[in-house]
């Protein structure tokens, strides 16, 4: 039986990464479980720093010049004067994702001989319960509603009647806030921020004032937050908070709404107060019971998608910092807190990104702090992919939608800054984004080449519009609105790619994210000729242009202007066939650039060079046995230690060789507790199990829950593998839910490491060749044509797991349905 989905503390928090994350996409809050009463960080996604009307994205003069000059000198072997040439070519940085503030209800202090708090995932509530002496207790639960678009926080007091103080505090300016109502009944209290006209982000040069307000008068955007309390006790205003006497029921309902925001419905501080009142007059008005209601079952199809069992053992009430003390050493707590981790990493994408919301930051939608790391972000080389990676195998797709939207807009943002800064068609992304869709070059005060210069971050998002299509049950209607956007992405890399000297074509100048290699002097630089990464990028957009184009049912039309779409496919299809293959090193490893040059940070953080076997899908471990060992050569190369993000890449990376028991190993560094000295490149999980960069990072637990699909179940577009890489300390388990390329969706148990019986759901009519067990070593089960919606049970002989049919034999004999 799985571990229940519930994280449990015996304590209040004292860190915000001991605090419990609540939301609906949009407004989020991370619950303490104070010993008073409750503390609720609040954020909204929409509250980011920046002016009315937005930043301006301009791009350097001289910039596509500066590139055609830095492209002369790494092909002339130049690396220094390269790095020069790139080191100015940057906007001064992305915006901020901000806090709100806090929402203190704080109960009278009274002896405590009983707490605790927990977060239930199921029903998205967070919960504090205290016994007092003499049977007197106090129940506190917090939840945000998607349906409401309000928080609601209860306080439930039995045996006793409690004075209560409801405050909202705030590190942004308070433009105004006030307290209205009295007595009996209830009273509402309202505040107006003001959000920053910048936030620069941390740089080494400093910044003794990195936040900047608009100027007395000027205009700025705001946001607004108004709650209404209800109780059965008397409320009395107090300056900008509520008192409430003799209570022993409170409600609490919170909305916030923010001005002047991309796709925002506010131009200004007024609109923005009044939605926030209607928001909170209409949940005021359904009634806490029936919104109650609304929350759970808006949140039971979600939930309810897929489920795993891993075996893990885990006694009764068993809090979460025992539970993760217990793994490091124990088989069975080990089983469970993967189990929960997975079920912890879908709860942060549903209460995190739903429909018509902003996309996850990289601390999804919670912050506490006005300067974050790295500004709390889109960074795009791979941390906002990576938070999306669970959406579609583990059945929430839909949540998936906030990311291609913001794709889309920057595909339209980044056609101006690919023609100026580079003189190329189509759009371009660089390495960091933001809330307006930032597409230059970007990196403030510390705006080095191995991460600024890199342009080839549209190109990896576009190809999640291509995922997404191959996942969905409609892939022609997904595919025709893909096309756009991909083709776009594809006339980027093509106006990118050079003939080198010797007649291959390549990039450059070329770097690999974040990384640097040696010059002949022994000095660290980031450009050099045709990084791996580079290529595997522009393959993977080619590719998925040439693939929607076939399964949106066109040959040329659409994507993007009659004859201009034929000589689209026909440059693509030319570039594929001249594109290099990825080249091996000496010691056996995959080459991060074309030529073999000496790793400056040998087991640097970012695999980079491997994207193309995950997530880009470009490699086959069965048909290219040699690119896939040196792989593998690379991986161990890189060591075995790294941030949490790193860990969960490169788990996913072993699952795709097929290597159990290196997932295993390595999805245990990603579970262990963070101890308080952690370095920053020692990843681990939190005590409420976010993810350790350190800091925390969403993307380090989205990437988790990737890797257990993946050594679960691995897909392509009509063949499904069943146990491709399961970890030798699962020897039993099952899963239910996991999608599929392939249109069907999974349900599979197995024991001694084979499956005992699988289920095949079609998502739509399919034709699926399933296989089991690892590269070398499975066995072919049968193929299956599905109507929509049709089940098949696939015939799986626990007695002989080896099947003793020959594949070649057997491949094309289809299974009665």
């Amino acid at each position: 039986m799985a571990v229940e989905p519930v994280l449990r503390f015996p304590a209040p928090a004292g860190t915000w990464v001991e605090a419990l994350p609540v939301g609906n996409g949009r407004l989020g809050a991370m619950c303490w479980g104070a010993a008073d009463g409750e503390r609720l960080s609040l954020n909204d996604d929409r509250a980011w720093s920046g002016p009315a009307g937005g930043p301006g994205h301009e791009v350097p003069p001289g910039h596509a010049a500066d590139v055609e000059r830095a492209r002369a000198a790494v092909l002339a072997g130049d690396h220094r004067l390269a790095e020069e040439l790139l080191t100015p070519v940057v906007v001064p940085h992305t915006q901020a994702y901000l806090p709100l503030g806090d929402l203190r209800v704080t109960c009278d202090p009274l002896p405590v001989s009983r707490f605790e708090r927990g977060l239930d995932m199921p029903t998205g509530t967070a919960w504090v319960r205290r016994e007092h002496p003499h049977g007197a207790r106090v129940h506190q639960e917090t939840l945000v509603s998607a349906p409401a678009g309000v928080l609601l926080h209860r306080l439930r007091a039995t045996g006793t009647a409690v004075d209560v103080t409801v405050r909202l505090t705030s590190p942004l300016r308070v433009r105004s806030g006030a307290a209205s109502g009295a007595g009996e009944g209830g009273a509402e209290l309202e505040a107006v921020l003001e959000l920053p006209v910048d936030v620069r982000p941390w740089s080494p040069d400093g910044h003794d004032e990195p936040v900047t307000w608009a100027a007395d008068g000027a205009a700025a955007r705001c946001a607004a937050v108004v709650l209404r309390v209800r109780t059965d006790g008397t409320v009395l205003p107090e300056g900008a908070a509520l008192q409430v006497l003799g209570a022993r029921t409170l409600e609490v309902l919170l909305a916030t709404e923010v001005s002047a925001t991309p796709g925002g419905p506010c131009p200004g501080e007024r609109e923005a107060v009044r939605t926030a009142r209607a928001r909170v007059a209409a949940a005021a008005a359904t009634g806490s019971e029936e919104l109650l209601r609304a929350h759970r079952a808006d949140l039971a199809p979600w939930w309810d998608g897929a489920h795993l069992d891993l075996g893990g053992a885990v006694p009764a009430g068993t809090s979460t910092g025992e539970l993760l003390r217990r793994a490091v050493d124990d088989d069975g707590s080990r089983r469970a807190l993967v189990e929960l981790a997975v079920a912890h990493a879908r709860y942060l994408l549903l209460a995190g990104s739903r429909p018509g919301t902003h996309p996850l930051t990289l601390q999804g939608i919670w912050n506490a702090e006005l300067q974050p790391p790295w500004s709390c972000n889109y960074t795009t080389n791979i941390n906002l992919q990576m938070a999306y990676w669970p959406a579609e195998v583990w059945g929430l797709a839909p949540l998936h939608e906030p990311l291609l939207a913001f794709v889309r807009r920057l595909a339209a943002a980044g056609e101006d800054t690919a023609r100026r800064a580079y003189g190329a068609g189509g759009w371009v992304a660089h390495h960091n984004s933001d809330v307006w869709a930032t597409t230059g070059t970007a990196g403030g005060g510390w705006a080095r080449p191995e991460w600024s210069a890199w342009p080839y971050g549209g190109a990896w998002l576009a190809t999640h519009l291509h995922e997404h299509a191959r996942f969905a049950a409609d892939p022609p209607a997904a595919a025709r609105e893909a096309l756009p956007v991909v083709a776009g992405a594809a006339r980027f890399v093509l106006d990118r790619l050079v003939r080198l000297p010797d007649g291959e074509l390549g990039t450059a100048p070329s770097t690999s994210p974040e990384n640097r290699f040696l010059d002949g002097a022994g000095e660290p630089r980031p450009a050099a000729v045709s990084s791996t990464c580079d290529l595997a990028l522009t393959a993977a957009v080619l590719r998925a242009l040439l693939d929607l184009t076939t399964t949106a049912g066109r040959t040329g039309a659409g994507t993007g202007g009659g004859t201009g779409d034929e000589e689209l496919l026909h440059r693509a299809r030319t570039a594929l066939a001249g594109l290099p293959a990825p080249r091996t090193g000496a010691r056996g490893e995959l080459l991060e650039w074309r030529e073999e040059l000496p790793e400056a940070e040998p087991e640097h953080r970012h695999t980079s060079h491997l994207v193309g076997l995950f997530p880009l899908d470009l490699l086959d471990v069965r048909s290219e046995p040699a690119t896939a060992a040196a792989a593998a050569r690379t991986l161990e190369l890189r060591g075995r230690e790294s941030t949490g993000w790193a860990l969960a890449w490169r788990a996913c990376l072993w699952a795709r060789l097929g290597r159990g028991d290196r997932v295993g190993e390595t999805l245990r560094r990603c579970l262990r507790p963070v101890p308080d000295d952690a370095g920053p490149h020692a990843g681990g999980l939190y005590p409420n199990l976010f993810s350790a960069h350190p800091p925390f990072q969403l993307d380090g637990n989205s990437g988790l829950a990737a890797a257990v699909a993946e050594a679960l179940v691995q897909s392509g577009d009509d063949v499904v593998r069943l146990l491709p890489a399961l970890p030798p300390d699962w020897p039993d388990g099952s899963v239910r839910g996991l999608r599929t390329r392939a249109g069907v969706s999974v349900e599979l148990t197995w024991r001694a490491g084979r499956p005992v019986r699988a289920a095949l759901t079609a998502l739509r009519a399919a034709r699926v060749t399933v296989h089991a067990g690892p590269p070398g070593d499975d066995s072919h089960l049968g193929v299956f044509r599905l109507a929509a919606g049709e089940r098949a049970e696939v015939p799986v002989d626990p007695q002989n797991p080896e099947n003793p049919e020959d594949p070649k034999d057997s491949k094309d004999e289809e299974q009665p349905t």
